[in-house]
């Protein structure tokens, strides 16, 4: 049998600086704010090594209102001590690395309205900011039950 699903995505690009974080709505074409079931942030930007180290940066996409957690500062998020240091307690979401994708398909009880988006990934050359595309929409999954027969059939046919 042939899994069929079908989506209808939204995007945004993204210029975030270094260090801060962005919220992000979920808006369709006329600006109404949708629920999404399904969320990809890619970094295009493949990071700079800072004082001869190695790490390239990362980001972190958390989509609100989805995870119910305090409100965390930006030193929090980053792994800094005290309450909601994330040693002992995690924040709500997926990690993506400098160049790289996080992908968040959620349950259908767990819709997003929007996204909020750390950046710690620098820019060319560690000035300048990373850019970032978020894609956002519903993915509908086609009935398993119905869909017996194992032919596909695009949909609208």
């Amino acid at each position: 049998m042939t899994t069929r699903s079908t989506m209808k995505s939204y995007c945004k690009i993204l210029e975030p600086v270094y260090g801060a974080s962005s919220l992000v709505d979920f808006n369709d074409t006329i600006g109404t704010i949708i629920a999404c079931n399904y969320i990809t942030v890619d970094c295009t930007t493949s990071g700079h090594s800072v004082a001869g180290k190695d790490d390239t940066g990362y980001y972190i996409a958390q989509p609100s209102g989805v995870y119910t957690t305090q409100i965390l500062t930006l030193a929090n998020a980053a792994g800094g001590s005290g309450t909601g240091a994330h040693n002992t307690s995690g924040i709500g979401g997926a990690v993506g690395t400098a160049g790289g994708r996080v992908e968040l398909s959620l349950n259908s009880n767990d819709k997003a309205r929007g996204l909020i988006l750390w950046n710690y990934v620098k820019g060319a050359l560690g000035a300048g900011e990373a850019t970032f595309v978020v894609t956002y929409g519903n993915k509908k999954r086609a009935n398993a039950k119905r869909d017996q027969d194992g032919d596909f059939y695009p949909p609208g046919v």
